[in-house]
């Protein structure tokens, strides 16, 4: 299956430089871009938010005095507080959500560099689907490296890749095609620290993407 190479950005996520996939939410970007607001990348804040409804209010007195002081530092459209109606509006909801990681092996894979290429990119297990990106395989035998998928070293990354949910693609002249298609994401939980990464990731994105 052939990759759609210009649904793919440049990103630099969890100290990798990767090509990603992601799902940009115009609501959210427009009202974020109303109010003047980019990207929410505090740990401590989004921690708060998660435990918080959304458009619901919140009793004020139902909050500790460390999650009041967190949001009421918060940046504008973040939440609203009516201190008249003694209450508290969380606003803020993911603006992007990234839907794929490839990590890029760009001197290809060779037998002893395929540990390290699967564990770069399963490390994006808790926040998306992902994948390598090899833009020419295999070892350097006979002076040249081989390309084709009937090499008998793709058997060995394949059944490392498969292991850990990690899809395996190739840069040929007709884009980018899965080799090996990656796990499906499906995350046993929803965390502040998944909505991290994906604030991280629009914060790079800026704004105006849409």
């Amino acid at each position: 299956m052939l990759l759609a190479e210009q649904s793919l950005t440049e990103l630099r996520l969890r100290g990798q430089q990767v090509r990603a996939a992601v799902t940009v939410f115009a609501d959210e970007a427009c009202r974020r871009s109303a109010v003047g607001l980019g990207a929410v990348d505090s740990r401590v804040l989004l921690s708060v938010l998660h435990d918080l409804p959304v458009d619901l209010p919140v009793p004020l007195p139902s909050l500790d005095a460390h999650l009041l002081r967190t949001l009421q530092s918060a940046p504008p459209g973040v939440v609203d507080q009516e201190d008249d109606q003694g209450i508290l509006v969380r606003r803020l909801v993911p603006a992007a959500r990234v839907e794929l990681v490839l990590v890029h092996a760009a001197r290809g894979i060779s037998p002893h560099e395929w540990d390290s290429a699967v564990r770069d990119a399963s490390q994006f297990a808790p926040f998306c689907a992902r994948g390598v990106l090899l833009s020419h395989f295999g070892s350097e035998r006979a002076g040249h490296a081989t390309c084709s998928p009937d090499h008998p070293d793709f058997d060995l990354l394949f059944l490392k890749a498969r292991f850990y949910g990690v899809g395996v693609a190739t840069q040929g002249p007709a884009g980018l095609r899965w080799l090996l298609e990656p796990a499906p994401y499906r995350p046993l939980r929803h965390s502040a620290a998944q909505w991290l990464f994906h604030e991280q990731a629009w914060r790079q994105l800026g704004p105006d993407r849409s």
